[in-house]
Formats: structure tokens, C-alpha cells, sequence
């Protein structure tokens, strides 16, 4: 028994021990990206402002099974954030509340960017790369605050603050923009 208990702490110490290397700056190709202003973040899931109104709209089942109003699978649906350069381009869903604004027969109901990043700023905490900045949509009507969350085995986290819509979040992947997608911008 004891010899069991003792291996458990073993095993134990050295797990948390192996978990104070894994900083953000260990990944070269990560840090490369981010000093080149050239990365594209693809999202798996989309995480909605839980608010009563959305609560009830997802939870009924409208988008299929799996899927609620804490998380929405995109698996399968375009969607991107870019990073080239000084400018950003992102088309990612919406699902929750708009407070104001939006045109007459508008079916563009998502997230569309297109601009120069504004008050761009790369800072690391707790191990990630953490990059704030702001745009506006193409339309210049719409003002977004981003914040992205990028760790060292190339997951993302990032949320997208509206002048007119409630807070998204999003979860994916962090990967080098390839030049072919670079050329259709």
C-alpha cells in the first residue's frame, strides 16, 4: 500500500513538474507567426453569451443534437479569423443577442471584418500568447474588441466584444497563414 501511495505522489510531482516548461515562446514556429503578423485561426466551437433569450432558443434543439447554448459546434462551417500583416479579416458565425443596429434586409447576420488592426498589442501571461486589438466590420458601422489566447500546443481561445451584439467566444486551432489564402484577400 505504501509503496503504491508513494508512486502516486512520484507520478504526481512529476507531472506538475513537466508543466512549468510549457510556455508560449517554447513553440518557434508559434513565435515566428506571431512576429510576422501572419497566423489564421480556424474555430471548432463558438461559445454565445449566456443570456436567457439564447438559452432558450439553442437549448431547443434547433441546431441538432450536441449542441446547446454553452457550446455550438462549427465543425464543418467556413469560418476564420486572419492575421496578415497589420490587417485582420474574420467571417465567424453569431448566435446570440443584437442590442442595436443592423440594416433593413440584412441576411448577413455574422461576424464580417475587414480592416487594420488598431492598438495591436502581444503580450504573454500564464504561458500564452495573449494579442488584443480592435477593428471595425467591412461596412465601418461596427466596432469589435478582440482578444486571443494562444498556447503553446497551437489551441486558441479568443472572445469578440461588439458595439451592438453581446460577447462570442471561440475555440480552435492556431496555424501559419499558407500563401494561397494570403493572395485571396
Amino acid at each position: 500500500m505504501k509503496l503504491g501511495v508513494g508512486l502516486l505522489m512520484v507520478l504526481i510531482l512529476v507531472s506538475c513538474g513537466s508543466s512549468k516548461n510549457r510556455d508560449a515562446t517554447t513553440n518557434e514556429s508559434l513565435n515566428e507567426w506571431i512576429a510576422n503578423k501572419s497566423f489564421e485561426i480556424e474555430s471548432d466551437f463558438a461559445m454565445p453569451m449566456n443570456t436567457m433569450a439564447v438559452s432558450a432558443v439553442l437549448n431547443s434543439n434547433i441546431l441538432g443534437p450536441g449542441n446547446n447554448s454553452g457550446q455550438i459546434s462549427l465543425i464543418g462551417n467556413a469560418n476564420y479569423l486572419r492575421i496578415k500583416g497589420d490587417s485582420i479579416y474574420a467571417e465567424l458565425p453569431f448566435f446570440g443577442e443584437r442590442r442595436m443596429g443592423g440594416g433593413y434586409n440584412s441576411r448577413d447576420t455574422g461576424i464580417h471584418v475587414k480592416d487594420l488592426a488598431k492598438n495591436y498589442k502581444v503580450t504573454t501571461k500564464r504561458g500564452m500568447y495573449v494579442i488584443t486589438f480592435s477593428a471595425k466590420d467591412k461596412q465601418g458601422n461596427e466596432a469589435y474588441n478582440f482578444i486571443l489566447n494562444l498556447s503553446p500546443n497551437l489551441n486558441a481561445n479568443f472572445s469578440v466584444n461588439s458595439t451592438q451584439r453581446t460577447v462570442m467566444q471561440f475555440r480552435g486551432a492556431v496555424a501559419e497563414l499558407q500563401e494561397k489564402e494570403q493572395d485571396s484577400e
